[in-house]
């Protein structure tokens, strides 16, 4: 084996790192018109099933317009800049996941592009495990689980090996992360993980961004984004949330979220809750 490659413990401990969370999954109508450039820290995965209005939806980024055909995979990677408009008389596979090779880091974070590719066998296996008896739930889960990962994984091969150094270059961080994770809420500042590595603030900043590609704030917020996410997916009010995350009050923690989530955090509990 030669020093460039890892070994069989080496290989277990990273993978054992990574965080593979389902966020999302439902077979839904929803009229969407977003004009303005817009991103979410999640990878989506989008099905259309029925499209009856044509050329009428769209999504795109900065690159390609995809119009919307059923039996295609879209695939948008968290934090990609897109423009949507969908009919409410588009009937489709809507699939939030995180995987995260750090806490708040996404592997597809750096992806510059959405994919389109055509899979239909494996969207039908997905779609049956939406209607599960629900004596059957537990089984079902776990087998739409293990699908959309399978499914997210293969997608790394429609992308460069370059696109993911950003992300995985993060892990010269790792003191972040740990801190992020013990001790990270609305309070935390660039000073203060500065101060783990014994730099100032701008020399931190400076060297942390020409390294990663992103400045130290963003890697907070999608630290912080996430654990919004994780509370109010577990039952968590709003008032509660913003508590447990340190924000001055609700409505601070309400624009922090519509800000990078691009809706507040009512309508997406909305979302979550009331799918159909």
């Amino acid at each position: 084996m030669d020093k460039y490659s890892c070994g069989r413990v080496d290989l277990i401990s990273i993978f054992n790192q990574s965080t593979f969370k389902l966020r999302y999954f439902s077979r839904t109508y929803y009229q969407v018109y977003t004009p303005d450039w817009s991103s979410m820290p999640v990878n989506r995965m989008f099905c259309p099933l029925i499209v009856p209005d044509g050329d009428e939806s769209y999504i795109e980024d900065q690159h390609t317009r995809h119009k919307m055909i059923p039996g295609n995979l879209y695939f948008v990677p968290p934090y990609l800049p897109t423009r949507w408009k969908l009919s409410g008389q588009l009937n489709f596979l809507s699939i939030h996941t995180h995987l995260e090779v750090l806490p708040g880091v996404e592997l597809f974070s750096n992806c510059p592009k959405i994919v389109a590719l055509p899979w239909k066998k494996e969207i039908r296996e997905i779609l049956k495990y939406i209607y599960s008896p629900q004596d059957q739930a537990v089984l079902a889960s776990q087998c739409a689980g293990a699908k959309i990962y399978s499914l997210l994984i293969s997608l790394m091969d429609h992308y460069s090996v370059d696109d993911f150094w950003g992300p995985l270059l993060l892990k010269r961080y790792s003191k972040i992360s740990e801190y992020l994770l013990n001790h990270g809420n609305a309070q935390t500042s660039v000073s203060d993980i500065a101060n783990l590595y014994g730099e100032s603030r701008e020399s931190f900043s400076r060297n942390f961004s020409a390294y990663t590609g992103i400045t130290p704030k963003q890697m907070i917020d999608r630290y912080i984004v996430r654990r919004c996410i994780d509370l109010l997916s577990s039952g968590c009010s709003i008032k509660e949330t913003a508590f447990q995350l340190k924000f001055s009050n609700e409505f601070a923690f309400s624009r922090y979220f519509k800000r990078l989530m691009g809706e507040s955090p009512n309508l997406w509990k909305k979302h979550q809750e009331n799918p159909f």
